[in-house]
Order: C-alpha cells, then sequence, then structure tokens
C-alpha cells in the first residue's frame, strides 16, 4: 500500500538542523563530528527503547546494511559516506519493516518506491546526512505513524515534560506534555435556555481534559466536541416506528414561522474566578483530541441540553440544540458564565485557554459543528466535521418520503431524542422534567410527520444550510461516499455553499462509509490536522493553507490513490448510460432488441423470512439463489 503523505512541509537545510538540535536529536557541535561518528550517534538516537549508549551499541548488530554486512561491522570501517541501499536498509528497519519478508536487502528503495516513501540520494557529506535523518523522522513506518511518533510512544519526549511549552517539529506539535498529569475537571455552564421550563436557566455540564502545564501560566487551544452521545445512551430499539406504512398524498407547505422556546438571560461573568471541586469521570470519546492532548490541546466534551449531569430537554436539530452547543465556547472565549458546581455558588473562568477554539467529531458531533459555525460566535477558529448532517429533513426524509439512515429502520427525531435524554437516568431529573420530556416527545412526533414527509417549518428550521452566511471560521468537511448513515448529499449540498464563502475550506472525500478518516492508512490525516490546528489556533505560520489541494477524493478503484481537485461540483466526471441485453450484459450502446425487465418480489419473500436488512444483504452479496435470483 503506498503512504501518501500531504503534511510534510518542506524546510530550508538550517531550519531542519535547528529543529533536530532543539528536540536533542542532533549534536549542537554536529559539524565537528565526523561522518562515521554521527551517524552512529543518530541511528542510536532512533533506538528509544535502548537506555544506555552500551546497550545502543549493541543494538547496532541486529541492523544489516547489505547482504554481507551488519550495521556494526559497516561502522567500525569509519565510513565517510554511506550508499543510498545502505542507509534505507537500516531506515527501514528503524521503520518497523522486516528484511525478507517486506523487503530486499538487494532493493530497499525499489520497495520504497512502490510504498510512495521518500528517498534522499547521495549521502556523502554531514549535510545530507543530516538531512536524511530530518526526513526519515519525517516517513512514515509501517504502522502508518511518523518515525519520530513511533519515538514518542516508545518514551523520547519524556526528557521534555514539565517544561512548560510548545515545541514544534516540521510544523506540527510535538508530544511534550505528561498526559499522567492531566487535569480533568467538570463545570457547569449557564445558558440563555429554559427548556424544561422551570423558570431557571439550563446549566450544561462540561467536561475538560488540559494538560497541568496550563494550570501554570501557560495558555492553550481547545478541542471542543459537542457529543449528546458523551453522557451515555438510552437504547430502546422496541420503540422504533413502524416502516410498513402505506404511502399518503402529499401535502403543501403553508409555511409558518417556527416558534422557539423562550430565552432567559444569563448573568454576565463577574471578577470571580474558584478552581473546579468536581472531577471528569468519564473518558475522552474522540481519537483525535485523544492524539493532540498529549501535544498540548485541551480536549472539551459537552452533551447539551438534556444529557446527563445537564438541564434541559432535548429537541434533535433544533436552535436551542445549536445555542446550548455555542454557549460552551462563548464561556471558552470568556463571554459566558459557568459555575464550580450546580449550586450556582462559585463562578469559574476558562482563564487557561488562550481563546482559540476548534471542533471536532464525527456524524451527530459533526453535525453540531455544523450548527454551531453558523453561529459566527467568537473564538471558533475551525471546524473539522467529519459524516455532518447538514439538514436533518435530508437525513430522515426523502422528497416527501419517511426515511431512515442505514441500520435504524423505524427511527426518527423523536427517538433520536430519546436515545440523548441522558439525564432521565438521574433520579431527581427524571423526577423533574418526566412531564415535560413526554409532552415534547409527543410534541416532536407530531411536528415530524410521518405520515406525508413533507417539508415544514419544523424542518426548515433544522436546516444549516439556510445560515451558511454566519459562517467566520475556516472549514474542513469529510465524508464517505458510500455512507449509507449521513448520506454524501449532505456534505455536497453544504460545499456548494461553503465553497463561496470568504473563508479557508477543504473537503475530504473517501470510499468508505460511516467510519473516521483516520481510519484510512493511504493518507496522513492526522498529521495534517496536527498541522492544521497548530497554524489555525497556535498561530504559528507552517504552510498549512497551502499544504494539500482544496479537494482530495479517494479512487474508487484503488485504495491508496487519491485525486487531487480544485472543487466537487456536477463537472467533475461525467454521465455514462448502459443498456441491458438479453444475454443479461450492460453495454454503452442499445442493441435494439426488446427491452429487459424484472419482477420485484423480494418484499413479500423478505418479510416471510423473518430475517434483519444486514442477513438480507448477506444472503444477496454472498449470491444466496433465494435472494440473488435474476
Amino acid at each position: 500500500m503506498k503512504y501518501n503523505q500531504y503534511a510534510y512541509v518542506k524546510t530550508d537545510y538550517p531550519e531542519q538542523a535547528k529543529e533536530l538540535i532543539d528536540i536533542n536529536f542532533l549534536p549542537r557541535n554536529y559539524q565537528e563530528w565526523s561522518f562515521s561518528d554521527l551517524l552512529a550517534k543518530l541511528i542510536k538516537t532512533v533506538i528509544v527503547e535502548a537506555k544506555s549508549d552500551e546497550a545502543k551499541t549493541a543494538k547496532l548488530s541486529e541492523f544489516a546494511v547489505s547482504d554481507e554486512l551488519t550495521l556494526a561491522d559497516f561502522l567500525k570501517q569509519n565510513p565517510t559516506q554511506i550508499g543510498t541501499n545502505q542507509f534505507y536498509n537500516v531506515a527501514l528497519q528503524l521503520l518497523g519493516y522486516h528484511v525478507h519478508y517486506d523487503y530486499q536487502l538487494n532493493d530497499p528503495t525499489g520497495f520504497m518506491q512502490k510504498q510512495n516513501l521518500p528517498v534522499v540520494k547521495d549521502i556523502n557529506n554531514i549535510e545530507k546526512l543530516v538531512f536524511a535523518f530530518y526526513r526519515l523522522l519525517n516517513t512514515r513506518a509501517k504502522n502508518g505513524q511518523l518515525l519520530i511518533d513511533v519515538m514518542a510512544g516508545k518514551g523520547y519526549f519524556t526528557q521534555f515534560w514539565g517544561q512548560n511549552k510548545f515545541m514544534f517539529f516540521n510544523g506540527k506539535s510535538l508530544p511534550v506534555f505528561d498526559t499522567n498529569k492531566i487535569i480533568r475537571e467538570v463545570v457547569y455552564v449557564e445558558t440563555d435556555l429554559d427548556t424544561d421550563q422551570d423558570g431557571k436557566s439550563d446549566l450544561i455540564q462540561v467536561t475538560i481534559f488540559r494538560p497541568k502545564e496550563s494550570d501554570q501560566g501557560l495558555k492553550v487551544p481547545t478541542l471542543y466536541t459537542a457529543s449528546p452521545y458523551f453522557g451515555g445512551i438510552i437504547a430502546n430499539e422496541k420503540r422504533n416506528h413502524n416502516v410498513d406504512e402505506n404511502l399518503s398524498d402529499s401535502t403543501l407547505w403553508t409555511d409558518p414561522k417556527y416558534q422557539p422556546m423562550p430565552k432567559v438571560d444569563a448573568p454576565k461573568p463577574n471578577g470571580e474566578n474558584h478552581i473546579s471541586t468536581e472531577e471528569a469521570v468519564h473518558k475522552s470519546s474522540y481519537p483525535l483530541n485523544e492524539y493532540l492532548l498529549a501535544r498540548g490541546f485541551a480536549s472539551v466534551f459537552a452533551g447539551g441540553i438534556g444529557t446527563r449531569g445537564s438541564d434541559g430537554l432535548r429537541i434533535t436539530g433544533a436552535p436551542e440544540e445549536t445555542e446550548s452547543a455555542k454557549e460552551v465556547i462563548e464561556w471558552l472565549h470568556g463571554d459566558r458564565v459557568a459555575y464550580t458546581d450546580r449550586s450556582k455558588e462559585h463562578e469559574i473562568k476558562a482563564d487557561w485557554c488562550n481563546g482559540n477554539i476548534g471542533m471536532t467529531g464525527r456524524s451527530y458531533l459533526g453535525t453540531l459543528q455544523i450548527a454551531v459555525a453558523t453561529t459566527g460566535v467568537k473564538g471558533l477558529k475551525t471546524v473539522v466535521s467529519e459524516a455532518a448532517i447538514s439538514s436533518w429533513y435530508d437525513y430522515y426524509r426523502e422528497h416527501g418520503l419517511v426515511v431512515a439512515p442505514e441500520d435504524c429502520q423505524g427511527e426518527d427525531l423523536d427517538l433520536l431524542a430519546e436515545t440523548c435524554q441522558s439525564n432521565l437516568w438521574d433520579a431527581g431529573q427524571y423526577l423533574k422534567i418526566k412531564p415535560k420530556y413526554e409532552a415534547m416527545q409527543k410534541e416532536l412526533l407530531k411536528k415530524e410527520d410521518r405520515v406525508t414527509g413533507q417539508y415544514s417549518d419544523f424542518w426548515d428550521a433544522r436546516n444549516y444550510r439556510n445560515h451558511t452566511d454566519g459562517i467566520k471560521c475556516s472549514w474542513i468537511s469529510v465524508h464517505g461516499l458510500n455512507d449509507w448513515n449521513v448520506k454524501p448529499k449532505n456534505v455536497y449540498k453544504i460545499w456548494q455553499k461553503v465553497k463561496h464563502l470568504p473563508i479557508k475550506h477543504h473537503l475530504f472525500l473517501h470510499q468508505g462509509p460511516h467510519y473516521n478518516m483516520n481510519n484510512f492508512a493511504s493518507i496522513d490525516f492526522t498529521d495534517l490536522m496536527n498541522l492544521w490546528f497548530v497554524h489555525e489556533l497556535l498561530g504559528l505560520e507552517n504552510n498549512a493553507y497551502h499544504q494539500w489541494p482544496t479537494v482530495m477524493v479517494q479512487d474508487n478503484i484503488q485504495s491508496d490513490k487519491w485525486h487531487e481537485e480544485d472543487n466537487w461540483s456536477n463537472e467533475i466526471g461525467q454521465t455514462v448510460t448502459y443498456y441491458p441485453t438479453d444475454d443479461h450484459e450492460l453495454f454503452k450502446d442499445g442493441n435494439g432488441k426488446e427491452k429487459q425487465k424484472f419482477t420485484d418480489v423480494g418484499g413479500s419473500d423478505f418479510k416471510k423470512a423473518h430475517i434483519s436488512e444486514n442477513e438480507w444483504q448477506y444472503k444477496f452479496i454472498s449470491g444466496d439463489k433465494k435472494w440473488a435470483k435474476r
């Protein structure tokens, strides 16, 4: 498989040497070293698992530079240069590849070419040697990680713990923050909402993971994930709606105005600031946030109204949901009040945050990024929205038809609200909100209209594409072209608007289903996001805006091939019409014979069989005669 690498930033030699010195990889007086001694020193430095010089020296005999020579024996010759094949025989072993199984010692560069790994030739002086190692540390290992990240996993950067500063390498943040000392705390943000109608502002529970250094004067950026699932879910598939219904006649939308719930005015922040008094018990739940936490980015999660630890009711997709997610950012930016606990006695400020917030998340978590971005809230610098809904009508309806996501037949907007109403798990909240919750469920069921499937003010209020003119932050969308949960039309339709906005915008389209982008090893997405967030939230000029094309599309035949496009529109590709023949084949030209036809008897057979959609799909694909007949 080819490792496509877009996150490597071309850097001049003085900067390369400086960065290597800064991470204690290259000796400050390296120019005074002999070629042979420096080569040995740099290789030993990569071997992090060996803790003493004696142990590192002993390890050199485990590497081969050719079919006849070990690395240890080669270094005994005091070489003044190293051949390309010799260097990359050792380099591939450092990258985790195995001789004779992954590649042959007589042709390491041929293997590297197949893997799309970079090669530095003519390593015949100190400068070329330094460059070769700089490039090697920025090369993806067999496990898909950069070699420098492999070293990090073995403990290389523990030497920098506690230095109270960020460190960068090739434009990306390094893991120099001790995750064993992460501060885990909970605060309660006061909203302008009263969705449970008790006459009080709804409080939103916010869970924070941040480096210890942020308590010692270091201002850190924040990755915020608005996740209605964070507090847990109420799984109740038995309540799913019946889908065996006849179609009804369509109706006209009379365009009444959506009536939002009444707002309340939360107090403005004052000068008071107390330390948190509640420790977080939930774990961080998004891989990208986890990766960047060790690199100095705080990770913040909030379920929003109606979720466990928070007040209020779930109103899926409604403006109130957007508002509650947005108000967490307002607190992070210093524009909203929060408290140390639910008593509301003591305010707490996010004085550890540098005021720059990015949002992350997939599916519902990505959807709320779109929602919040349309508000133009201060402090939100960028969103990286994966597999997101841009209009809830396009998720649960299809031109007047009632539909459902792939494996959730019978689900609808009201049931998703129940799934995420996790504050019902707390008995005290249950007693308080049960009547209001049941009333809200009835209202959602009525207004979502499963009878006609008609677009209405209810759905129009849940169409984020109506508000794209409010977007002020930079934008990255990610979507699977084979996603049958959140169908690609969601990203296509909002992209047609976002691409015209005066903001930096990117799009990744992969061939997978409802996946996280970092599942694809053929592209260095995680490294790109490191580069991106460093630029957007820390202000480092690292060429992030120009590092990769606007649109990246994964090939549908070669999974390790990515197409680089300037845009995504109907002009990409062309329509081809195929005609069936009497011989059950397809041709681009009709053969003039009788049209082929088929009779669909699958519906009645499917019901009689009492099997699931997944079981049917498996039988169909595997060629079961009953289900795959022509």
